[in-house]
């Protein structure tokens, strides 16, 4: 089936995934960090102070997907929906209206929860339940909300921030998110209880096969009992460790480099049109050959674009940075979905999705601490982003170690 076919036939259900990734941009670094120094001036922090705020928020909703996650596999998904947008707009509201650092930090921590953890699992772990034969087109087509964010929000927000305030801009994502929640609840998840029915019979079906066939579908609980875990999640973590850390003080790295803010909204564009195409291009590969022998090579591309980043200042090196990054990203957002499912199976992968949505939260809570007491403590910008091309050649040599023979 063409890609066209399948937006076709499934035009409501990928909707409805491609706008929560959309919406959880809100709570994504690259849209936060646009507010930084709004923020860092109105409560008088420091980049480490704020960075250590933000990773202890992030850090702790990384704790509670841990639990929040797993109801995705017991309560209606369009009622998860609800509870997922509503704590989101809680979030932003609080935020808009925070006078303290302690209000600072239930925003962010409901921030990163709702928006960078809950909404994209929701997404994706609803893309790798209810397809099974284009799983790969569905993670990839639903994903591609995210890259739009990326594309639309920075130059849009801007300018808002410039012409109106950071708070305005804040209040006019509250708006569009609340007017949203409705129509994605009744309209795009219409009769979903048809979908969910069928999905538990062919599950059924699938669990009888694996018995006969001894393949066994992992529980949460085997799944961190098995070491093989624990070195992928080292490396595939890698992008979101080092993506989120650069986005997150992105501001200081083009003040640092004497690049424009102008130069900054261009390049996410350019970078989430590449996110895009390449998320589209590995959506098919992964129906075709599958995630593991895939995987091996995604991070390549993400390391190249550090060193330029790390070794040069000329604007162009920004421009290649985000390009080869946008690579990895797109193909990591539709592979790490995929991989779980072709690893340890789709009967228990709600959890096993919490699992690893939790452990992605968690890296990318260390990260902006991580890089801002490093900026205060005169660490330059360039070493650190060098150790963390490091740390991508490292990762890649490990997954094919992992999954060469696949």
């Amino acid at each position: 089936m063409t890609y066209i076919q399948f937006i076709k036939k499934n035009i409501r259900f990928l909707s409805f995934g491609f706008l929560l990734m959309f919406f959880s941009s809100f709570g994504q670094t690259f849209f936060i960090s646009l507010f930084n120094n709004e923020i860092r001036e109105v409560f008088k922090l420091t980049h480490g102070q704020y960075g250590l705020i933000y990773s202890i928020a992030t850090f702790i909703s990384a704790s509670v997907i841990i639990w929040l996650g797993k109801f995705i596999d017991n309560i209606d998904l369009r009622n998860f929906v609800l509870i997922i947008s509503f704590g989101l707009v809680f979030g932003i509201a609080i935020l808009c209206s925070s006078n303290s650092v302690i209000f600072l930090c239930i925003a962010i921590f409901l921030l990163r929860l709702f928006g960078q953890g809950l909404m994209p699992h929701a997404a994706m772990t609803s893309m790798t339940r209810y397809y099974s034969y284009d799983r790969g087109k569905a993670i990839s087509i639903s994903s591609l909300g995210l890259p739009l964010g990326e594309i639309a929000l920075p130059t849009i927000s801007i300018f808002l921030i410039s012409a109106f305030g950071w708070k305005f801009t804040w209040v006019s994502a509250l708006i569009l998110i609340s007017i949203s929640i409705m129509p994605i609840r009744y309209i795009l998840l219409k009769n979903h209880e048809i979908r969910h029915h069928k999905w538990e019979k062919e599950n059924n079906f699938l669990q009888q096969e694996e018995k006969a066939k001894a393949i066994k579908s992992f529980t949460r609980t085997e799944v961190l009992l098995d070491k093989k875990f624990y070195l992928i999640i080292f490396s595939i973590l890698s992008p979101a460790y080092i993506m989120t850390g650069l986005f997150f003080h992105q501001i200081h790295l083009f003040e640092t480099k004497g690049w424009t803010l102008n130069l900054l909204a261009g390049a996410f564009a350019l970078y989430a049109i590449i996110t895009v195409s390449s998320s589209i291009i590995i959506g098919k590969l992964i129906d075709l050959y599958g995630s593991k022998k895939l995987v091996i090579i995604h991070l390549i591309p993400l390391g190249l674009g550090l060193l330029i980043l790390s070794q040069f200042t000329n604007s162009l090196a920004a421009i290649l940075y985000l390009s080869l990054a946008g690579i990895t990203v797109g193909m990591a957002n539709s592979l790490l979905s995929s991989l779980w499912a072709e690893i340890y199976g789709t009967i228990h992968i709600g959890s096993i999705k919490s699992l690893v949505t939790a452990c992605m939260v968690f890296v990318s809570a260390l990260s902006p601490f991580m890089f801002g007491w490093g900026i205060d403590f005169g660490i330059n910008i360039e070493n650190i982003i060098l150790i963390c091309a490091i740390y991508t050649v490292i990762s890649s040599l490990n997954l094919f170690l992992l999954f060469r023979k696949t």
